[in-house]
């Protein structure tokens, strides 16, 4: 890796308010979904990048799959700061015995 780019942890690790992570996770995934598309094309990925114009972030993928196995990683990760967020939790109440 180049020391001008960045990996995805450390992209999200920048971002201190869960609003900030929840863009970045959507700015990621927005990105990733369009490397998905042309590497659905072409047949062929060998690496991703992103240049949101702050920071530059790349990571290289063998195939579509592995880059989907990633975007659905990052589609649960957004899912879960958004309950962080809106507050949402699961409240297991035990029956009556």
């Amino acid at each position: 890796m180049n020391a001008d780019y960045m990996t995805i942890e450390q992209y999200v690790e920048c971002k201190s308010k869960l609003i900030g992570k929840i863009a970045t996770y959507d700015i990621l995934i927005e990105s990733m979904e369009k490397a998905m598309l042309e590497a659905t094309v072409s047949g062929h990925l060998n690496q991703w990048e992103l240049d949101d114009g702050q920071m530059k972030v790349r990571s290289m993928y063998r195939s579509p799959a592995q880059l989907n196995t990633a975007i659905r990683g990052l589609e649960s990760l957004r899912q879960m700061y958004i309950n962080r967020y809106n507050g949402r939790v699961t409240r297991l109440v035990g029956g009556s015995l």
